[in-house]
């Protein structure tokens, strides 16, 4: 939250005006970054302006696309990031014993967001980027991360109230209730068909979720049947990295147990 001073005002704005840029969305207009942004004109065009000047944003025609002075920044932050130093060999491991493509993703307001993505080297795959930004509420690995954090599950379903009847917050609880219990989740075809994901939450020093290690694959491999096989794997996996993290509690999901009939 910010205290007031112009100084860290402007700051915020301009954090706003950068995360508007994803890799799907590469190159934006200003009219653009006003809609996302939802801030006056002139301020988006000052903003702009000063962040072009700096090489944090470069000009081509009527768009504009992230720097690449930031380059520079997403490297120190990759090898300055205990996660993603720690998470690397163990994402790399689960893609290459499973044959999907792994992934961790932390959190980002209501969202999620691809911090580690290894491809799987198969010919049909889940095709992740890093940077990419997903719905908490759709998907294994913003649902493991709810089931472990309260404040994120009450803001997402705040957000999503009116996408979520009674039915399926019903079937929420008991995905949430089942990650809690098996350390795992399996979700199916939430966003989008064809596409199921398994997810295991990883805790920091604190105890605190603070990522989910997830695989994306098609249904047609990545079904119960496989994560019955591999979702302790994962689960497993997921600790391991949070012990390389200073956690020291007990894994998440004691018990054993199959795939709850409420994750379709």
């Amino acid at each position: 939250m910010s205290d007031g001073q112009p100084s860290i005002l402007v700051m915020e704005k301009a954090v706003r005006v950068l995360d508007c840029f994803s890799p799907d969305h590469t190159r934006l207009s200003l009219s653009d970054i006003r809609r996302l942004t939802g801030m006056p004109n002139s301020t988006v065009a000052r903003l702009v302006r000063t962040l072009v000047a700096s090489d944090v944003l470069q000009r081509t025609g009527d768009d504009y696309c992230v720097g690449l002075r930031v380059l520079g920044w997403a490297s120190a932050a990759s090898a300055g990031s205990d996660l993603l130093v720690a998470a690397d060999p163990v994402v790399a491991h689960l893609r290459d014993v499973i044959g999907e493509t792994a992934g961790v993703y932390i959190r980002r307001g209501t969202t999620r967001v691809a911090v580690l993505v290894k491809l799987s080297q198969r010919s049909i795959v889940y095709r992740g980027d890093v940077g990419q930004l997903m719905p908490m509420h759709l998907g294994a690995a913003g649902k493991v991360i709810m089931a472990h954090d309260e404040q994120v599950l009450n803001a997402v379903l705040v957000e999503t109230a009116d996408q979520t009847p009674g039915g399926s917050r019903i079937a929420l609880d008991r995905q949430l209730e089942f990650a809690r219990t098996n350390g795992w989740l399996l979700t199916e075809e939430e966003r989008e068909a064809g596409l199921n994901s398994l997810a295991a939450p990883v805790f920091g020093a604190s105890g605190t979720v603070v990522a989910a290690i997830a695989l994306g694959g098609p249904s047609f491999r990545l079904n119960r049947a496989a994560a019955e096989e591999f979702g302790p794997l994962v689960a497993g996996s997921a600790h391991a990295l949070s012990r390389r993290l200073g956690y020291d509690g007990a894994p998440a999901g004691q018990a054993p147990g199959g795939v709850s009939e409420e994750t379709a």
